[in-house]
């Protein structure tokens, strides 16, 4: 017969379906797969994981034959779920027999739905629940209950159930004749009112002991039967639930007589060991050796009596001493009278088990008499029934969703805790109440409407859902599915909701976010991208060119540093928007970040037709922008690459851009500069030069040349200044002038800095030792070393190691590692100065602050630019800039150096303006050190240095 149910088909988005998936993909309580028109697996949630025991990545793609249906049954499987996904015939629900991926059969209730998903095609979502455990636990059931009647009737002693004043409510006995009065005489009644006074008096007391301590108790008395006296002994039990007494009362006449009476009480307590059907051991508490075990036992374990008793109780238990022994703690704190142990059988099977112990003494040794109790399946179904609930109950009330339950006839059932929040109700205020009751009739109306074709067709629905609150409207994402009983009945109605409104405002967000400059609201470079992607396929279709202009803000650091961020984002939006006027409605403007604009402009028929759109953004750029009554003038440096002369991808032409922005930058900036082939040159030089750098240093590719320094007007060799000379195989002799930024940029700077100093510190021992006489060195420190904390411990520790007193070490600095401000520059001055070193300000006149710095540093040198030293004969302006320079220092009390002296009337210009140092080509190029020791022989002074 037809599952009407299971062969509607439903189409489901894509959203849908990751929703449905993402609901049941972490719950390990109810087991979901998804399969595609082959069987294939394309779902497996973790509850599938448990129950089959394959992991999700061994599942996937698996037929549903394949994982668990026996080989026999895989062609009637395959015709079955072939025809319900091809043929809407159906799969009905049912219990069926699987196999667990260990091979173990799996008694299993099955649901199934069918799928329409975006591209057209069916799939099968399928939920399993394991009822294997609900079969086991009422099979254990009617084992325990056979188990208990058997040992009653095994055992000879009397029971006597009781409350707490000593009413007896039950008893068993298996012999009538064994009784004090007929059941009809003491049931009911006291023990008080029943027995002789000294045996009452016994119980009273022994049943207050039980109720106090919690614990076991047992006394001896004796009464007149009608076929003589009778002793007996009874044992006291509390049942703590139930706040009762158990009395089990033995017939212990026999073993107040002679030997031959005890030889007979052994005797009937064999028999009752060895039959006795509950699990028995005699252990030997000193070590654990198994004296004495039951049939039961050996039948139990799967050792013969032989082999039982050969073995210790450590061979059984798996626990491990520390954890038996934490276990005993846990029963005497919670005032159990059993233990819960795992005892390995003979067959490997491990076995959870309760074991009742005590003391008995046997021919005067104390032994422990063990009964075990098998509670194996006991715990299974107990753990499983209570994970399952709390499971249930947890992903109810965990759930980040809405989720209810209403009957046929549209009346809620449950709601969970989420919904009771949501709606600021008590689940008890919507029981047994419809939508009508809670929400205005057009909003219950629609509800409605949805479930009732829910519970009519059968089917499962996923719908937005616009629900009122207090703060408005919200909509919810519902997913509805009709609830049915082991018949297949429809029986209630489950709604799972979602609350989407924020979400579906912060899509909303998201999308603008994605592709649009928040402070500008420009495209993004991801937007920007996009359309020259798209700018591109079109001018490939139409022969036409795409210029690329990438546009950088001059100096826009020193705005924000200056002036603070707020100024600088109103800088940047206000070019934002000039840049919009220039260009027209079908170019795009867009902004990559900080102070960093891209243009795209279409339709070219040549790449110089975007030079009239450049010339009209830098005069735009030129007028003053207007910020909180400040007229701040920028100006900018633009880049151009035009496709396809230029690159054909947009990062080609990106970059290419960005490399003619930063010529544009050297051109002087406020200009534009062309993307041209001799750039890519230059860039693949750097990168060369770049892959050469590192690991020459080990390479012993470097050499420390030395300049020799003069003082004035003698010309005779004071000192020198230590400089960096590279020659690699590949690259040849490279410029410090190409290298030194590079290493600066990359760290190697670093390494470099420190190779020079202990290099030149040993040159000037050697050279001061040779010609017996003072002599001074300059070596330049960059900016990189200055972020190094152990500078000046590594220039101290050379210092000692290389003998050469402070005073004539001197550290070249330049401005641009003053500019940065940082404290541990700073700091670290002040140390070398603390301790004798010369420093130097070098390219003094090139930066911005050199008075302040002057002022503000303990500066013994000043060195002036090359650039001031050329221009002496060739103009009054540098003349004059030169003899400020010179008095100016000499006036702060420092000494002047004068670098890149190359011709006599450069030399004589600075000798008639008293400057104190002088360093160039006309009197020495850098050389070796073995060629300047010889050099120098000829050209020292005779007195000491200043």
């Amino acid at each position: 017969m037809k599952d009407t149910a299971s062969t509607q088909i439903i189409s489901t988005s894509n959203n849908c379906q990751k929703n449905i998936q993402a609901l049941f993909a972490h719950t390990d309580v109810i087991a979901v797969q998804g399969y595609d028109k082959f069987r294939k697996v394309i779902y497996w949630n973790l509850a599938s994981e448990k129950l089959y025991g394959y992991t999700e990545k061994q599942a996937l793609g698996q037929t549903i034959e394949s994982l668990f249906v026996a080989k026999s049954e895989h062609e009637e499987i395959i015709d079955c779920y072939d025809d319900f996904l091809n043929n809407d015939n159906a799969v009905p629900s049912t219990e069926t027999m699987l196999l667990h991926a260990n091979g173990m059969p799996l008694q299993i209730f099955s649901r199934f739905v069918k799928l329409q998903n975006q591209d057209d095609e069916r799939e099968m979502y399928r939920i399993d629940i394991d009822v294997s455990k609900q079969r086991k636990m009422e099979s254990l059931i009617h084992h325990d209950e056979e188990l208990l009647n058997s040992i009653f009737h095994a055992l000879p002693d009397l029971f006597f159930l009781m409350d707490p004043d000593g009413t007896i409510r039950d008893y068993h006995a298996n012999e009538s004749n064994e009784l004090y009065l007929s059941p009809k005489k003491f049931l009911g009644k006291r023990m008080f009112d029943v027995l002789p006074q000294h045996a009452a008096m016994l119980f009273t007391e022994n049943i207050s002991v039980v109720l106090d301590t919690g614990e076991m108790t047992t006394f001896e008395y004796q009464l007149t039967m009608p076929h003589g006296i009778k002793q007996y002994e009874t044992r006291l039990v509390g049942l703590p639930d139930s706040k009762q007494v158990v009395a089990i009362v033995r017939d212990i006449t026999e073993q107040k007589f002679a030997e031959d009476a005890v030889r007979n009480r052994d005797n009937v307590y064999r028999q009752m060991f060895e039959k006795n059907k509950a699990i028995k051991l005699i252990i030997d508490p000193v070590d654990g050796h198994i004296l004495e075990a039951n049939h039961a036992a050996t039948e139990f374990y799967g050792y013969s009596l032989n082999k039982l008793t050969s073995m210790r109780i450590n061979d059984i238990n798996t626990l491990s001493e520390n954890d038996v022994f934490n276990e005993m703690q846990r029963a005497e704190i919670e005032e159990r009278l059993f233990f819960n142990f795992r005892h390995k059988l003979a067959s490997g099977e491990i076995k959870d088990v309760e074991v009742y112990s005590g003391p008995i003494d046997i021919n005067g040794k104390v032994l422990s008499y063990c009964i075990i109790q098998d509670v194996s399946k006991r715990k299974q179904a107990e753990s499983a029934l209570a994970a399952t609930e709390q499971q249930l109950r947890d992903l109810l009330n965990n759930a980040t969703s809405v989720i209810y339950m209403k009957d046929l006839s549209g009346r809620y059932m449950a709601v969970n805790q989420l919904y009771e929040k949501v709606f600021d109700v008590k689940e008890s205020e919507v029981k047994n109440k419809t939508d009508y009751d809670l929400f205005s009739k057009e909003v219950a109306d629609k509800l409605t409407k949805i479930d009732s074709k829910v519970i009519e067709q059968g089917i499962t629905l996923e719908i937005e859902e616009i629900v009122p609150h207090a703060d408005g409207n919200h909509v919810y994402l519902s997913v509805k599915y009709p609830l049915r009983n082991s018949k297949g009945e429809i029986y209630a109605i489950c709604g799972i909701s979602t609350d989407i409104t924020e979400r579906k405002e912060v899509e909303k967000q998201m999308r603008y976010q994605s592709h649009f400059d928040l402070l500008t609201t420009l495209p993004n470079r991801i937007l920007a991208l996009d359309r020259l992607t798209q700018m591109l396929i079109e001018a490939k279709r139409s022969h036409e060119k795409v210029a690329v202009l990438f546009l950088d803000i001059d100096d826009f650091k020193k705005i924000n540093d200056s002036l603070g961020h707020e100024v600088g984002d109103s800088l940047l939006v206000e070019a934002g928007a000039r840049l919009s006027q220039v260009v027209s409605n079908e170019d795009t403007v867009g902004r990559l970040g900080g102070d960093e604009f891209i243009v795209l402009l279409r339709g070219l028929s040549n790449g110089t037709e975007a030079s009239t759109v450049i010339e009209g953004i830098l005069n735009r750029f030129r007028e003053a922008f207007v910020i909180d009554e400040r007229q701040l003038i920028l100006t900018a440096s633009i880049g151009i690459s035009v496709y396809p002369d230029d690159g054909t991808t947009s990062s080609e032409l990106l970059r290419n851009a960005d490399t003619a922005m930063y010529q544009a930058k050297e051109k002087g900036r406020n200009t534009y500069s062309y993307f041209t082939a001799a750039m890519n040159r230059d860039i693949s030089r750097r990168l060369a030069i770049e892959e050469q750098l590192r690991g020459a240093l080990d390479r012993n590719e470097f050499e420390v040349h030395y300049q020799p320094q003069f003082g004035i007007p003698d010309t005779e060799v004071i000192g020198a200044e230590a400089l960096l000379r590279w020659i690699n195989p590949l690259l040849g002799r490279v410029s410090p002038a190409e290298f030194i930024p590079v290493a600066e940029q990359t760290g190697i700077i670093v390494a470099l800095g420190e190779f020079v100093l202990i290099q030149a510190l040993r040159f000037l021992n050697i050279w001061q030792v040779y010609h017996h006489h003072e002599l001074r060195m300059a070596v330049n420190i960059s900016p990189r070393q200055f972020r190094d904390h152990n500078l000046v411990d590594f220039i101290r520790d050379n210092l000692k190691q290389s003998l050469i007193p402070a005073h004539l070490l001197e550290l070249e600095i330049t401005e641009g590692v003053l500019m940065t401000g940082h404290t541990y520059i700073g700091d670290a001055i002040e140390q070398l100065h603390l301790l004798g070193i010369k420093l130097s300000m070098d390219d003094f006149g090139t930066g911005y602050s050199s008075l302040n710095y002057l002022r503000q540093y303990p500066f013994n040198i000043l060195k002036i630019d090359r650039c001031f030293v050329e221009g002496l004969n060739k103009g009054n302006k540098d003349k004059e800039l030169v003899i400020a320079t010179i008095a100016m220092a000499h006036a702060l009390g420092l000494k002047v150096v004068a670098e890149g002296v190359e011709t006599e009337d450069q030399l004589e210009a600075l000798t008639e303006l008293k400057c104190d140092i002088v360093q160039g080509y006309l009197l020495a190029r850098p050389m070796q050190a073995s060629a300047l020791i010889e050099m120098s022989e000829h050209h020292l002074i005779n007195e000491k240095l200043m």
